[in-house]
């Protein structure tokens, strides 16, 4: 889009409807403040039939957010899920002029509600971020959360270079036979550390 970032979030609601006449699921969900100037607050939007396209997913759902630049500073919260040919599918996006726990939620429960109900189990994975900890078991119980090998690699210690090492293996270890060895190579290396 071209033109202001006033005049492109002005656009947002167009923006959405002329996406509908293409798509009549899309679910979008813009928010702005009560003030007269009724600034922009969050934009929640997810492509359709979200509750008919999940069945067709893996039950793993990787969450993550990006820190927006320019004048107006923001975050774009995603979450995403690989499809049955193993491509990335995008499932729904979050932008907001905070990174708060209402923000998270807000997203989670949005996510919810138009992907499966908060009783169904799946896997969430994100990075460490003690918002998204907080949040995933509130708004569903029965999901496993786990974080990103990457992160958890780089939080081991630089001097443990061999266990670093032995851990990126064991991720990416293809049989139980290889997890296993590698598992025990890092229990050698730091009987505590795990």
């Amino acid at each position: 889009m071209r033109g202001s970032f006033e005049h492109t979030y002005q656009l947002l609601t167009t923006y959405f409807a002329e996406v509908r006449l293409v798509d009549p699921d899309i679910v979008f969900d813009i928010q702005t403040t009560s003030c007269k100037d009724k600034r922009f607050t969050r934009c929640f939007w997810c492509f359709g039939p979200p509750k008919k396209t999940y069945k067709l997913l893996r039950p793993v759902v990787v969450i993550d957010k990006k820190n927006l630049k320019r004048r107006y500073r923001g975050i774009l919260l995603t979450a995403i899920a690989i499809d049955p040919s193993n491509y990335i599918f995008p499932l729904t996006f979050l932008i907001t002029d905070l990174k708060t726990i209402e923000s998270w939620t807000y997203f989670m429960e949005m996510f919810g509600s138009n992907f499966h109900g908060y009783d169904t189990r799946f896997v969430a994975i994100s990075d460490r971020n003690a918002k998204i900890i907080n949040v995933i078991p509130k708004v569903f119980p029965f999901a496993i959360h786990t974080f990103f090998a990457f992160h958890i690699s780089n939080n081991i210690k630089t001097v443990l270079k061999s266990m670093r090492i032995a851990f990126r293996m064991a991720v990416e270890a293809l049989t139980n036979i290889d997890f296993d060895k590698h598992m025990n190579a890092i229990q050698n290396i730091d009987p505590v550390g795990l």
